[in-house]
């Protein structure tokens, strides 16, 4: 009895099953042939949004596209922030459509500005004391990223990040553009401002006389070096050795020191001809895009698809209709 109790419970289960695949297939089948008929029903619809969706984005593919205008600056004399809120500034204008200022700056009321963007140029190197070898350097940028755990976010979103030495600042344009038109206005306009302009005057003052002293402090080194170099050959014939705890070893350490923060301070010193210095600058990228030539695909797939939104709304709202007069007739 047991036995025949269990077969049938598996009997009954197996039917259960198979009536709900059975269903399932169903509906799927009712699905794909409501499909259908929906297809037929608006196929006319259907044709004229795929060719108008096609038509309309092929007229917007061959609108004027986007162009990047790259400058990697180096913002001088504590200038980091002013530079940013200046390019801030200059963003709020272009938005506005403050035509008067633009002018006043160089920039035509038809100029093809649209967007300026500034982001530092990530260097970690930046952040270590340059007077650390380069073993050491490394060293201290591993412990600075090991003690994060998101490495990203110790480069790209610590408090210090306006710091680096250089920028990118990215002008958007529609179409391609001229530097002189584009380029040059911004570049004069930062680097007029008077307070910076003194500044710079102090700066250039100090790194020249900085320069003149080590020359001086080199030409005396020189001369300590050759005087031993010329009382070596005079001697009896010894050997002379030296190891790196002897004076002249130090000696010749500052040497080697002052030539390469003489080479900084030249380097430097051409880097100040501005308060922004512009590093370079590269025209006319073209701005990538999902929909940058595509749209002849995209606004038909779009169309449609609301199409069939809109149209399931409708299906559903007259279902619910339908229900409510039912039961309002059955009362």
């Amino acid at each position: 009895m047991a036995n025949q109790h269990h077969n049938s419970n598996q009997d009954i289960d197996l039917a259960m099953v198979s009536g709900r695949i059975r269903g399932y297939i169903t509906r799927v089948n009712d699905s794909f042939f409501n499909g259908i008929l929906f297809l037929k029903r608006n196929i006319i619809l259907l044709v004229i949004l795929i060719v108008a969706g096609a038509a309309l984005g092929y007229y917007l593919d061959q609108g004027k596209k986007v162009y990047e205008q790259k400058i990697i600056a180096m913002p001088n004399f504590g200038s980091v922030d002013y530079l940013y809120d200046n390019i801030k500034m200059l963003n709020q204008k272009i938005e506005e459509g403050d035509s008067e200022f633009l002018n006043s700056i160089g920039i035509e009321a038809e100029s093809p500005i649209r967007e300026l963007k500034i982001e530092p140029v990530i260097e970690i190197y930046d952040f270590i004391d340059d007077e650390d070898d380069e073993q050491q350097r490394k060293m201290q940028v591993f412990k600075l990223l090991a003690e994060s755990d998101n490495i990203e976010d110790v480069l790209e979103n610590m408090p210090t990040a306006r710091n680096y030495t250089k920028h990118m600042i990215t002008i958007y344009t529609a179409g391609t553009a001229k530097r002189e038109a584009v380029v040059d206005p911004i570049i004069k306009y930062l680097n007029a401002d008077p307070y910076f302009m003194e500044m710079q005057g102090e700066y250039i003052k100090n790194l020249e006389t900085e320069i003149v002293v080590n020359d001086s402090t080199l030409a005396q080194i020189n001369a300590m070096l050759n005087d031993f170099s010329a009382g070596s050959r005079k001697g009896s014939g010894n050997l002379i050795y030296y190891n790196d705890n002897t004076p002249l070893h130090e000696v010749i350490r500052i040497k080697n020191k002052l030539l390469r923060k003489q080479a900084e301070n030249k380097v430097n010193l051409i880097n100040y001809s501005t308060i922004i210095k512009e590093n370079s600058v590269v025209l006319n990228i073209k701005k990538k895009s999902i929909v940058s030539g595509n749209m002849k695909f995209i606004l038909p797939i779009l169309f449609i698809f609301f199409f069939i939104i809109i149209a399931m709304f409708i299906g559903y709202y007259r279902r619910q209709m339908n229900k409510r007069k039912l039961i309002v007739t059955h009362e």
